[in-house]
């Protein structure tokens, strides 16, 4: 796997080339380098897929990210997971760790919670208000198996699948935006490190392409939901409680997701 070593000099010269808004010249760095221009395509490939920069096309100056900035100052000292974790939706590794970190707490108090029976009582806490109340054993098991699908897709840079994935994605960000706080708390964090992460965390909702999700923690009551279905003419998705677990188009109609409630049987 590169490293450091690898990946530095490359980085380096990006910022070089971005600061004189200039285009990488990729022959001069490979000879700079001492390295095949294969080699290189390599470190400029990684650098790209882990979001640490844009190397440039098209005759574009190349852009050194802010991960990738992070990535220099820390000398590489930068785990793997946190370098795969959704390295084109969150440009900052602070944010990034703080999502890994946000998923596995997610997932064991959810787990916990169902070892010692009180899956309800625990669901009922990760959805809005308003639908707590409709919250029974079969539905809290559903969220907790959506919860797992949601840190799968995330793993592989995709979107939620399902309306019910998109609550659970609210109480992953909720929970991220906890552990930065506890790292800011502890002194592991500057101020402007811990808000420029935190603004990158809420970004999870590009990924999720759109944020109506959100209008369900203002809602008064699950009646809401079909109101809103039956009054808005530019709503993406059902947004009623029975159509949580409804695929979207792009999610496989397995495992927790079902038909929607409209679907002819």
């Amino acid at each position: 796997m590169l490293d450091h070593h690898d990946l530095a000099p490359v980085l380096q010269a990006i910022g070089v080339a971005e600061a004189a808004e200039e285009v990488l010249d990729v022959g001069a760095l490979a000879t700079e380098l001492d390295a095949e221009l294969a080699e290189l395509s390599g470190r400029l490939e990684a650098v790209r897929a882990w979001g640490l920069a844009l190397p440039g096309e098209y005759g574009l100056p190349p852009l050194l990210l802010r991960a990738g900035r992070q990535y220099l100052a820390r000398h590489g000292a930068v785990t793997p997971a946190v370098l795969d974790f959704l390295p084109g939706t969150v440009d900052d590794l602070d944010a990034r760790a703080a999502l890994l970190q946000a998923g596995t707490n997610l997932i064991d108090a959810f787990r916990a919670a169902i070892l010692d029976g009180r899956a309800v009582e625990h669901a009922t806490t990760l959805v809005p208000r308003a639908f707590a109340p409709a919250v029974d054993e079969p539905l809290a098991l559903d969220l907790f198996a959506a919860a797992v699908a949601l840190l799968a897709r995330l793993a592989g840079g995709e979107p939620a699948g399902c309306v019910a994935e998109e609550v659970l994605a609210v109480a992953l960000v909720e929970e991220a935006e906890a552990v930065l706080d506890a790292r800011l708390a502890a002194g592991e964090l500057e101020e402007p490190e811990a808000d420029a992460a935190t603004s990158e965390v809420r970004g999870l909702f590009d990924l999720l392409q759109e944020t109506d999700v959100l209008d369900l923690f203002d809602m008064g009551e699950p009646a809401d939901a079909a109101v809103a279905s039956a009054t808005t003419t530019d709503t993406v998705v059902d947004q009623r409680l029975e159509a949580w677990f409804a695929p979207f188009p792009w999610a496989a109609q397995t495992g927790h997701l079902r038909p929607h409630p409209t679907d002819a049987t």
